[in-house]
């Protein structure tokens, strides 16, 4: 009888393994200005714990887990670019030209938002981090003139984004963020079929045990 729950109970574990990936839509409308800031489906700081800011920069390696660190401010003000539906943007300080750290409520695999007022051609460099803290990918975003939508994809899984190393001196807001969520592996209808027959053998099994 025990073979028979346990068997049960796996069945039903893997049944409802897997997910499927999602957009979500970070919130921003409620905020305020602050050290850190809690959005809806993200949190917002200028470094993660472990980390140094030395003027645009970040320095040092995230803490275990990945979490973000009080330090410098990030002004909240409500602007409407022309790009996209008017919003709360993000300005981390001094200068709107600090780094901006991003704690994501969930894994995810790409990352978009609008940024604006830049200089056509500054840089601005963006670093991914798993939730332990570990770097997993990096590069640069060349930035155009005014108000753009960015996009990143095709990313290895990630927790944490931070921007730094802003190399527009008039600095950059920050808003109309999303991020898609990472998919995990649903089972083929073949799996299901050959766990549900296999399930079948071992009541088989047991009841054949209690006979003799």
């Amino acid at each position: 009888m025990n073979l028979i729950k346990y068997a049960v109970a796996t069945t039903c574990l893997f049944l409802t393994v897997g997910t499927q990936a999602a957009t979500v839509n970070i919130d921003l409308s409620g905020v305020a200005s602050s050290t850190i800031i809690n959005g809806v489906g993200a949190a917002f700081s200028e470094r993660f714990d472990g980390q140094s800011i030395v003027g645009a920069a970040l320095t040092g390696t995230p803490n275990t887990p990945l979490a973000l660190a009080a330090g410098g401010s990030i002004f909240v003000a409500f602007w409407n670019p022309g790009v996209s539906a008017a919003s709360n943007s993000l300005l981390a300080q001094p200068g709107n030209t600090a780094p901006l750290a991003i704690l994501l409520d969930s894994d995810a695999d790409s990352f978009s938002w609008t940024m604006g007022f830049s200089d056509s051609g500054s840089t601005i460099n963006y670093s991914l981090f798993s939730t332990s803290g570990s770097l997993v990918g990096s590069g640069s975003v060349t930035m155009g003139s005014g108000y753009n939508n960015y996009s990143l994809s095709g990313l290895p899984a990630f927790r944490g984004i931070a921007f730094s190393d802003n190399n527009d001196s008039a600095g950059v807001r920050f808003q109309n963020m999303s991020y898609t969520t990472v998919a995990t592996a649903v089972p083929e209808p073949g799996t299901y079929a050959l766990m549900l027959a296999g399930l079948g053998l071992v009541g088989g099994f047991s009841r054949r045990q209690r006979k003799v």
